[in-house]
């Protein structure tokens, strides 16, 4: 894990960052759905990388 905290989210951080529930978050990640950034697992932890959260949600923001 790098030394940077905030190149890393937690899953209630991605959540709300997506703005979803938690569970919704969990569930489309277990159906691997395209939409969701990948978490990685670092010992009971599952974090994801900031910047594959905001490009998760960039393509959303330019079709306004």
């Amino acid at each position: 894990m790098s030394n940077s905290s905030s190149e890393w989210m937690t899953h209630r951080e991605t959540a709300a960052y997506l703005r979803t529930t938690e569970n919704a978050l969990h569930v489309a990640r277990c159906k691997r759905r395209s939409h969701v950034p990948t978490a990685y697992k670092f010992g009971k932890r599952l974090l994801y990388k900031r910047s594959e959260v905001e490009a998760c949600i960039r393509p959303v923001e330019h079709e306004r």
